[in-house]
């Protein structure tokens, strides 16, 4: 797919520790009828960034890493194409699906980004790619580890019926459905949406960035739609380090998150959730417990007294 003026997609792919993954994910990207400029930004020093380059990918490196969105952001500033797509390393697209979504993009300008169904690797099934944003009921589910409730099929039908975490169970839309929230795992984006909201916020590291960007749209007046269709498998967690630190990482992005849109109400919810997983993780690892501490309570704490004056 291109236009007189060039390439109608390019894509940008921000690698940290990514050697095993990156080449299958820049393949795919190769294989999607019409692709521009692929970018890579590696933040990392495990030779990601060679095998991107002997791939044909424009490399920069950035061994400074600033985090996921920033990286982003960086790659594409160097594209110029109408739409971007913004791709984790550990993901490899499904044939055909991309160009499925370039076609409802070019059909529907309201719509600012979309995306198909996610699938885990190692479980083949639908990761949760789309559906509400991040809420205090979330937060406390995710503190309590109530998610493992929904291995229980009585659970999870009663799950369905409850709006608040129905996103949960029910992961593949029936259709093409506006959603209030898309993860960047694989993101189709209009180019003239995302600059006009300024991208990803820099602040958020890993986690939490696909939610503020998606809030940013939607509240710019711009549409999500989250697709049926099978989209991108993921080799989740490839490149993100231990799965304590992820947690961690995890909770500090989504507490930015929380810090800087929910109402004093909800914050002093997450908030308390927050405080509850961080002595949980401290438990795990003693030696580590401050740092769980202050990435999860502490720096969302000054984040919101920076966005809203105060601590609560």
């Amino acid at each position: 797919m291109t236009g007189d003026a060039g390439p109608l997609l390019d894509a940008v792919v921000v690698t940290y520790a990514s050697r095993d993954d990156v080449g299958r994910c820049l393949a795919s990207l190769r294989a999607v009828r019409g692709m521009g400029t692929v970018v890579v930004v590696d933040h990392g020093d495990d030779g990601s960034d060679q095998v991107a380059a002997s791939m044909g990918a424009l490399v920069v490196r950035d061994p400074t890493n600033p985090g996921f969105g920033a990286g982003h952001n960086r790659g594409v500033a160097l594209t110029g194409a109408g739409y971007v797509l913004l791709m984790n390393p550990d993901a490899a697209l499904v044939p055909g699906a991309v160009e499925e979504g370039l076609a409802l993009l070019e059909a529907r300008p309201q719509v600012a980004a979309c995306q198909g169904v996610i699938v885990d690797e190692a479980t083949g099934r639908p990761e949760r790619s789309h559906g509400i944003l991040l809420g205090p009921v979330h937060l406390w589910g995710r503190a309590l580890r109530l998610r493992n409730l929904l291995r229980w099929r009585p659970v999870r039908w009663v799950a369905r019926r409850l709006p608040g975490v129905a996103d949960h169970v029910e992961r593949v839309p029936d259709g093409p459905a506006d959603t209030a929230a898309l993860g960047a795992t694989a993101l189709l984006v209009r180019r003239e949406a995302f600059d006009a909201v300024g991208g990803f916020d820099g602040r958020y590291f890993l986690y939490g960035e696909d939610m503020d960007l998606s809030k940013r749209l939607t509240g710019a007046g711009w549409r999500l739609v989250a697709l049926p269709i099978p989209w991108a498998v993921h080799h989740a967690g490839g490149s993100s380090g231990s799965p304590w630190g992820r947690e961690v990482e995890w909770w500090r992005g989504s507490m930015t998150f929380a810090a800087t849109w929910y109402p004093a109400a909800g914050w002093v919810a997450a908030l308390g959730a927050a405080a509850v997983r961080a002595v949980t993780l401290g438990v795990r690892r003693p030696s580590r417990a401050g740092v769980a501490w202050r990435a999860m309570v502490e720096a969302p704490v000054a984040a919101r007294r920076s966005a809203h004056g105060t601590g609560t």
